[in-house]
């Protein structure tokens, strides 16, 4: 039976249109200037068919990137790709670490691949080590899927690390997938993208999407690197056509105009906002776990289930029970604007110290 299993549709039930919803990891600061004007000016030209090859799009990607535009598929959002791969790579077997994202194990499924998890260890900081390459050499699979920085736990991968796996999976035939969607929040990004690797390993794919990064969840864009034509052909071949709408491609190539700038502002706020998060969330007894994404990951050390008090009281976050590794004492909450993000602190101490004095937490307005 399917079941919707990520954040961000508080605004869709009845009755919680107003509350914070901090179980989605978007930008705070929004779409960028121009992107909405973009769209608006699209639509005239929704009458015709989109470009199948988005051609003015991934050649203004491949400019951002540095890259050559040939080695760019674009779809709709970075899931798109995500569930075109094992079919692409024609992988009968998948390996994905445990925690990470949940749609790498349900494209694996959707394909009828066999899936091997590498648990990550929590001692280590639910940090990927060389441990999981000897696993990867070991079971061979034709698939592997790295996220970087790992979601919910915001941690990075050396680059180091990416290569040696690579190295391992061009040995026994597999591709490595990498998804880079949240490396842009990280404070040092060009120290950890797989992005030097694609012209040596044409085994590799880099996932990519203007989802979290540019604020644009409702349009759905996102897109895969890769220097093997053969394989990029597959992803067109393993999926509908048109996979890009005329208005998402002019949303896209809008929010790359200025893109340095706003990543900049973005990193610098989002920084600032998570690290005073992560500071007042251990100062109340919360096991934080240091985060490198528009994201805090932590463990709730107290018996009561966080995000239920939260949803008492306005505030949705995103509990982890549901990821494999973890149960349901972790928690994923997004950074938002600093009005929400002191809201959440707010509620959160209120709810604690209820707690340590033996009292109902009843809602509050903080």
């Amino acid at each position: 039976m399917y079941e919707y299993s990520h954040g961000g549709n508080a605004v869709f039930e009845d009755g919680k249109e107003s509350v914070i919803d901090l179980s989605a990891n978007i930008n705070p600061l929004g779409m960028p200037e121009g992107v909405k004007s973009a769209i608006i000016r699209e639509v005239a030209n929704c009458e015709f068919y989109p470009d199948n090859f988005s051609v003015k799009l991934r050649e203004k990607i491949a400019e951002f990137e540095k890259i050559k535009a040939r080695w760019i598929f674009c779809g709709n959002g970075a899931s798109d790709i995500i569930f075109r791969l094992p079919r692409a790579a024609g992988a009968k077997k998948v390996m994905i670490t445990a925690p990470t994202f949940s749609d790498y194990e349900r494209s694996a499924r959707s394909f009828r691949s066999e899936v091997i998890r590498h648990t990550l260890s929590e001692r280590d900081g639910f940090i990927l080590g060389g441990d999981f390459i000897e696993a990867v050499h070991s079971e061979r699979p034709g698939l592997v899927f790295v996220c970087n920085p790992n979601n919910p736990t915001g941690k990075l991968t050396e680059a180091g690390l990416i290569e040696r796996l690579l190295g391992c999976c061009k040995q026994i035939g597999a591709i490595v997938a990498v998804d880079e969607c949240f490396l842009e929040f990280a404070q040092q990004p060009s120290e950890y993208t797989s992005k030097v690797f694609l012209e040596r390993y044409s085994n590799l794919v880099i996932l990519k999407a203007f989802t979290k990064l540019f604020g644009l969840p409702g349009i759905r864009l996102g897109y895969a690197m890769c220097a093997d034509k053969t394989l990029v052909d597959n992803l067109y071949y393993n999926g509908s056509d048109w996979p890009v709408s005329n208005l998402a491609g002019a949303a896209g190539m809008a929010a790359l105009d200025d893109a340095e700038s706003f990543i900049r502002l973005t990193v610098s706020y989002i920084t600032e906002q998570r690290t005073a998060m992560e500071s007042n969330l251990a100062r109340l007894g919360y096991r934080v776990f240091q985060s490198e994404a528009n994201y805090v990951f932590l463990q709730n050390p107290y018996p009561f289930e966080l995000h239920k008090e939260l949803d008492k009281m306005g505030i949705r976050i995103r509990s982890c029970g549901n990821y494999h590794g973890l149960d349901g004492s972790y928690y994923r909450i997004a950074v938002s604007q600093e009005s929400n993000n002191a809201k959440l602190l707010c509620a959160i101490e209120h709810i604690s110290e209820a707690y340590k004095n033996n009292q109902p937490a009843r809602p509050i307005v903080c």
